[in-house]
């Protein structure tokens, strides 16, 4: 499976970003959670723990990724993604990757008023006004590149790790927390991994013990890349190539025990339609999640003649534009929903 999808980073420079939103100015109480956190609908009473801590989807469910640039790839490579609509095809699963290239458990840079309810001040803007999701089960997965800055960061990742956490269980307490896949040896700092390795090992250990304390599901990926360290499975040491989101994806299966033989699955012949569908809805939802020009849209500079029709002031083309998105993605879920199907009577348990 290969597929391009449009990188952030072609369109920060359009954007205003703040490092941290809650220092931003006009913004009211939201903005004290992360907008990770603001991507989900607010809920009285969050869902409770998985049962028994059993992977077990209830039917419609939304199931979310967050991260950075690893978790990001899951949909350029979107072998679980595959594993996850073919062992559940009855279902009906919504999957949505929330990861942003370069978040951190400390920062998630976003632009200006980024699902916050309060928005610019200027006359004829809005907020942000785009459906939140319906919070279900959440993957977590930090730690990595945060390990980067050594064995005295881990009280600090601690720290904001479960603060982290205290805001992500106000939406959801469904959450399987990831661990950090290990540093590979290839790419400039292939001397290094060893040691990087043996700091990154306190940070699993750290992420393994929170999943116990919180009664979370804990999903390890450190251990089993190990055993050994396939320099294959990374692109630069860091992140995972494609053949190494193939391998995560067979042992995301195997530990949270997907009712399906992963392997078989993946060798199946049946899958073009539905990766053709996985593609063109993670595409859509990027479009709607990620959009391009986020200030002329939502932001800080909808009173400018680019932001609206040049034959009508008073429309906003690019605000049109983003509502039809999410019809086209139900769209792409429906045919996902009929090609996991179709696919899975085809598969060996």
């Amino acid at each position: 499976m290969s597929s391009k999808l449009i990188p952030p980073f072609a369109v920060w420079a359009s954007l205003i970003l703040f490092p941290n939103l809650a220092q931003a100015a006009g913004l009211t109480d939201d903005s004290k959670f992360s907008p990770l956190v603001r991507c989900f609908e607010q809920r009285e009473k969050p869902k409770p723990p998985f049962e028994n801590l059993k992977f077990t989807p209830y039917p419609g469910e939304m199931i979310s990724f967050i991260g950075g640039t690893n978790t990001f790839d899951v949909q350029i490579h979107p072998y679980l993604e595959t594993l996850i609509q073919l062992a559940y095809p009855g279902l009906k699963l919504k999957v949505r990757n929330l990861a942003w290239q370069g978040d951190t458990v400390f920062e998630q840079t976003r632009p200006r008023f980024f699902f916050t309810k309060a928005g610019d001040k200027q006359p004829g803007s809005t907020p942000d006004q785009r459906k939140r999701l319906k919070p279900g089960i959440v993957f977590v997965n930090f730690g990595k590149m945060e390990s980067l800055d050594g064995d005295d960061s881990l009280a600090e990742f601690t720290k904001a790790y479960h603060n982290f956490l205290d805001q992500l269980q106000t939406r959801s307490r469904r959450i399987v927390l990831i661990s950090p896949t290990p540093f590979f040896p290839v790419g400039p700092a292939k001397p290094l991994t060893e040691k990087r390795n043996k700091t990154l090992v306190q940070f699993e250990n750290t992420i393994r013990a929170t999943a116990k304390k919180r009664n979370l599901l804990y999903l390890d990926l450190f251990t089993p890349f190990l055993k050994p360290l396939d320099p294959t499975f990374s692109t630069d040491g860091i992140h995972l190539s494609k053949s190494g989101q193939r391998q995560a994806a067979l042992l995301s299966a195997q530990l949270l025990k997907f009712p399906i033989n992963a392997e078989a699955a993946l060798a199946s012949p049946k899958l073009k339609s539905l990766e053709q569908a996985l593609h063109r809805k993670d595409f859509l939802w990027q479009q709607f999640y990620h959009p391009t020009n986020f200030a002329f849209l939502y932001g800080d500079r909808q009173s400018q003649p680019a932001s609206r029709s040049h034959l009508d002031k008073d429309k906003r083309w690019f605000k049109k534009e983003i509502s039809l998105i999410p019809d086209l993605i139900n769209e792409s879920e429906n045919d996902i929903h009929r090609y996991a199907t179709e696919a899975a009577t085809s598969i060996s348990k």
